[in-house]
């Protein structure tokens, strides 16, 4: 514990020294406000460009339920997406620059800075989406003053989603110790592939890309809280090994 409390004060002084924490946490603000606006004048928008187009269409009122699925779509494509790019290279630029060989030859323990790294990750994801969901949901009682059920719920299946991505990150930054763009394909590739097997219907309720395409469904009483238990377990149980997995290929890396 002492060795990871100055490893985790240095994580929080660079990132505040480079801005990375700023902002994802401007972005992810930025994110909260935006979706409910986005969702209460969208209607007007397409009312506007119907009638220029002479398209005569009745455009039903927004509701909660649209300002809450703006806020998943890009939380969940635009959100994420940043995340991974500020923070990507997280371990990979420690490698590139060398500052972890003094360390590590001074006694530090490496599976310290992989658990330190995580930590100040999912610190960071946990502070920038708390905030963004919170002013979503403030925005959002604000404009329609609808309740939805299951919302915290919601909320968690996004947040969960980011941890395993989290874990990916690393992982592959284990793998690819030099290369940003190398654990960045392979966190799109990773991506992909689920994807590509959540097609079958079978397979897509147990992969941790459920968690992502049914935010506004559970809200909307599409499907049932209980539908989410199992993937959500899962994405955690798999996040939990891909931490344990890069600890173990991390301790293998050699330190030049």
């Amino acid at each position: 514990m002492s060795q990871m409390v100055p490893l985790f004060k240095k994580e929080l002084i660079e990132s505040w020294r480079n801005f990375k924490f700023a902002a994802i946490v401007i972005v992810f603000a930025i994110i909260g406000i935006l979706s409910p606006f986005t969702a209460l004048i969208l209607p007007d928008i397409l009312g506007m460009v119907m009638d220029d187009s002479g398209v005569t269409v009745e455009i039903p009122e927004s509701t909660s339920l649209d300002s809450y699925m703006q806020f998943f779509s890009n939380m969940n494509q635009m959100g994420l997406v940043i995340f991974v790019i500020v923070f990507g290279s997280i371990l990979t630029h420690e490698f590139t620059r060398n500052t972890l060989v003094n360390l590590v030859t001074k006694g530090l323990k490496r599976t310290y800075v992989i658990v330190v790294k995580a930590s100040f990750l999912m610190l960071v994801w946990t502070v920038g989406y708390v905030i963004s969901a919170l002013v979503a949901y403030a925005y959002t009682i604000y404009y329609w003053d609808e309740p939805v059920d299951h919302l915290v719920l919601a909320f968690s299946m996004t947040w969960l989603y980011g941890l395993f991505i989290i874990s990916l990150i690393l992982l592959a930054s284990t793998l690819f110790t030099n290369s940003f763009i190398a654990v960045l394909f392979s966190v799109v590739a990773v991506v992909i592939v689920m994807l590509m097997a959540g097609i079958h219907p079978d397979i897509a309720e147990y992969l941790p890309q459920y968690l992502i395409g049914n935010n506004v469904g559970l809200l909307a009483g599409e499907i049932a809280a209980g539908d989410v238990v199992w993937p959500m377990a899962i994405t955690a149980a798999v996040s939990l090994v891909f931490i344990l997995l890069a600890v173990i290929r991390f301790k293998k890396v050699p330190m030049n």
